[in-house]
């Protein structure tokens, strides 16, 4: 939660006035823009890349099976039985 604090903050009435320069800010430098109204959070402005990556992140966390995958395979990589990187790129012909 405190990370979001480090975001820019914009009223409403600076995003319209700014509009392109915030939105070259967020193509290119992958700036992420908390949008206010009236002094309270409402919007966040981000590129269409990173909100895909948070879609497809929500969707795959919401999966139990993914879930229960996930935590299995951090079990094992926690107790040492992991594979490393390299045999599986081998494995896999890349």
């Amino acid at each position: 939660m405190l990370e979001l604090l480090q975001n820019n903050f914009v009223g409403v009435h600076e995003l319209r006035v700014k509009l392109t320069e915030l939105l070259t800010s967020v193509k290119e430098k992958g700036a992420e823009i908390i949008i206010t109204q009236q002094g309270k959070p409402v919007a966040l402005l981000v590129s269409i890349e990173k909100y895909l990556e948070l879609k497809q992140a929500v969707e795959e966390f919401s999966n139990p099976q993914f879930l229960t995958e996930l935590i299995e395979a951090k079990k094992e990589i926690d107790e040492g039985r992991g594979i490393l990187d390299e045999d599986v790129y081998v494995k896999k012909g890349l």
